[in-house]
């Protein structure tokens, strides 16, 4: 059996095993991040960006992506327009900064995944991360405000909103951390970086809370995926 690799990262132009790909082969092997990149790059080049969390929303990009994004204070008052946003929020982002984020995290991380896994599995990896991500965190945003209806960090993250993808590009890295010789080695590495994103980055508190859970979240939906997928070719 070959051994696992140490940090299982994936030449964009290679396969699983380095070995580079024709075009097509290249395009087959990576449907979801090639797609998902050239449909952000499209709208952050021909509509511009969006807004960071306010109700402010002037510019059309602005008006597009403030009903595109994860307002959590719908989750009981427009759940339906809520659920949909998990979908369309993905593709929206604030600024440069934000969208380099992403774009650099899927050309390492994303692509990687999905070299290692399948399109299909990085589809849904990806929104089922957003998906547990936006419903636990809105959740306890929600009821927290219920019972300290006062509180600022209850009623700053009702009274915002949010859009990009590093919450489902951190749900990929979670699952790629599976395909790791040393499991913990990556999920270490981020709860070290989220910590100084956060204390010495002065990251959003509930950027780095998205962030982790859907890290966490992908890192134990793909560890039972993989032993779900063993299961099936040993009974074949």
């Amino acid at each position: 059996m070959k051994r696992k690799p140490l940090f299982p990262f994936v030449f964009p132009l290679c396969d699983s095993n380095g070995k580079f790909l024709r075009p097509y082969d290249l395009i087959m092997s990576r449907t979801f991040s090639f797609s998902y990149l050239l449909i952000v790059c499209s709208i952050a080049f021909f509509l511009g960006f969006g807004h960071w969390g306010g109700r402010s929303c002037e510019s059309l990009i602005e008006k597009i992506s403030c009903s595109s994004s994860i307002w959590p204070s719908k989750l009981f008052s427009k759940p339906h327009e809520y659920f949909l946003s998990f979908f369309t929020s993905p593709y929206f982002h604030n600024d440069p900064p934000h969208l380099k984020l992403v774009l650099y995290g899927f050309f390492i991380f994303g692509q990687s995944f999905e070299a290692r896994a399948n399109p299909k599995g990085t589809f849904v990896l990806f929104f089922s991360s957003i998906t547990f991500t936006c419903l636990l965190i809105g959740l306890v945003m929600n009821v927290g405000n219920y019972f300290y209806p006062d509180s600022e960090f209850y009623n700053g993250a009702l009274n915002r909103s949010f859009m990009g993808g590093s919450v489902g590009m951190f749900g990929l890295l979670g699952g790629l951390s599976n395909y790791s010789r040393k499991k913990w080695l990556i999920p270490l590495i981020i709860i070290l970086f989220e910590t100084w994103n956060r204390y010495g980055n002065n990251m959003n508190i509930y950027i780095t809370l998205g962030h982790l859970t859907s890290f966490f979240f992908g890192f134990i939906f793909w560890h039972y995926w993989l032993i779900l997928e063993n299961k099936k070719s040993n009974h074949v």
